[in-house]
């Protein structure tokens, strides 16, 4: 009888609380809404390496090796430089720099 009751207390307790059963965890809380703005289309990107090859350059980018003249995420590759990229977004250019090394190099001789 005890098992019996413990079952039907169970089962009431899920009809009773249907509405925490349907909760999505990826919504916003309530009361909040997900904006409809567009996702800005200007992504920041980031210069990963330069790649020479005799008198060919290419640009790493987010994982996309590139030359100049390519088109990647809404810009165009317009100069390959000793350690930036010139890239042409909407008319507007603008220069990927490399980071600086983590370990400098000495400069002095022995």
């Amino acid at each position: 009888m005890f098992k019996f009751a413990v079952k039907i207390l169970g089962l009431a307790s899920l009809v009773a609380a249907p509405s925490v059963l349907a909760l999505d965890p990826t919504q916003p809380p309530a009361g909040r809404s997900v904006s409809d703005a567009p996702v800005e289309a200007t992504s920041v990107l980031r210069l990963q390496a330069i790649l020479r090859n005799g008198g060919r350059a290419h640009a790493v980018i987010d994982g996309q090796t590139l030359k100049v003249g390519d088109h990647f995420a809404n810009a165009r590759i317009a100069e390959i430089r000793a350690h930036s990229v010139v890239i042409d977004r909407q008319g507007q250019q603008q220069e990927l720099h490399l980071s600086a090394p983590i370990i400098q190099t000495s400069r002095t001789q022995p």
